[in-house]
């Protein structure tokens, strides 16, 4: 391998915490090496926002922006055995809905602790009752459910990213059929209010599964001609997804900087030795999700420490590396819209001060 460059991408969704975080939030952290990087570094716009968004845009993904991003056909290559196959997929997440006075608020699967059984027995009760219907439940993750239709329905659906927390009636799907899938999202809340497994919840004290939501429908999309990428590392599913799709390898996301550069010294001499003698350009992207629904929901707590982590395990030794050209470059997304590409000669911008994360928001 004649590798000459090695850049860094960090996407670093809810980077910048939950909103309304406070000057004094800020300062507990210590992330003095993360702000001399965004500082010294060099802001580009980028035309995605969020975390999907920005990954279907770093992999180099074609997509309808009047359709959903194909989210369930791309996340089931991680959770199904082999390809989707025909059809058209859709993610139908459990949920569960608390009413709050008039409003009905989305608490999403990943604070449901779902047991395989309990999703099993969930998708059963499903399929039995929508059997004449044509459509399919598969649980193939106890957080990730989906349905398979036979043609496309014609609706737009939000991210349930968007929607945690927050008040469903503006974010239901739309489009020529919305209705008759708001329907069909009433008949399932009717359904799951009498399931066995909802009765045991309940006993224990813990939030039913009381409805699902549909988000991320579509086929296969299409990819770029030659891999954007020589290795993706992360524990994400639309990012694995993705790489899968494409042929790239890739890997579980390191808990350190310093392990990231061990692996990825590692992959560079296998990869010599089996297929890349070409590349000259040695480029990695890791997704940092961790503390990413933290923000989210709004636990600054709980962001606040995943935070003061990376800034140890991350962002201190990332400084360093930059400093000593172990990297080329560095680019981190915040998943926001914005890339702040930094290298060794951007950062001896001495001139350019160092300011406070909140600077950033």
């Amino acid at each position: 391998m004649t590798s000459s460059s090695r850049n860094l991408t960090l996407v670093v969704p809810g980077l910048l915490g939950p909103p309304g975080l406070r000057a004094a939030d800020f300062s507990m952290l210590n992330c003095a090496a993360l702000e001399l990087l965004l500082s010294r570094a060099v802001l580009e716009a980028v035309p995605a926002k969020g975390l999907d968004a920005s990954l279907f845009n770093l992999m180099g993904v074609s997509r309808d922006a009047t359709q959903d991003l194909p989210i369930a056909a791309v996340t089931r290559l991680v959770d199904g055995e082999g390809g989707p196959g025909d059809g058209w997929w859709i993610r139908a997440d459990p949920i569960h809905l608390r009413a709050d006075q008039a409003r009905l608020v989305l608490m999403d699967s990943h604070m449901l602790s779902i047991t395989r059984e309990e999703a099993d027995a969930m998708a059963v009760q499903f399929n039995t009752f929508f059997a004449d219907d044509g459509v399919c439940l598969e649980v193939l993750h106890p957080q990730r459910w989906y349905l398979r239709l036979p043609q496309n329905p014609h609706i737009r659906t939000y991210d349930v990213t968007e929607v945690l927390g927050r008040h469903i009636d503006g974010f239901l799907p739309s489009g020529a059929q919305g209705k008759r899938w708001h329907t069909v999202l009433n008949e399932i809340q009717m359904l799951f209010h009498s399931s066995p497994v909802n009765h045991a919840r309940l006993m224990r004290g813990v939030a039913p599964i009381n409805s699902v939501w549909l988000w991320g429908g579509g086929c296969l999309p299409q990819v770029a001609p030659a891999p954007v990428w020589s290795m993706v590392w992360s524990n994400e599913p639309v990012a694995c997804g993705l790489a899968r799709l494409a042929g790239i390898p890739h890997a579980s996301a390191p808990d350190s900087m310093s392990s990231w550069l061990a692996a990825a010294e590692s992959a560079a001499r296998a990869n010599s030795r089996i297929s890349q003698a070409h590349i000259s350009t040695d480029s990695h992207l890791i997704v940092l999700d961790e503390g990413y629904r933290d923000a989210l929901y709004g636990d600054a707590s709980g962001w606040g420490a995943v935070m003061m982590r990376r800034a140890d395990q991350w962002f201190a030794p990332l400084l360093e590396a930059l400093k000593n050209r172990q990297l080329d470059s560095v680019s981190i997304c915040p998943a926001d819209g914005r890339m702040f590409r930094i290298t060794p000669t951007l950062l001896r911008r001495f001139w350019k001060r160092r300011h406070s994360l909140e600077t950033y928001v």
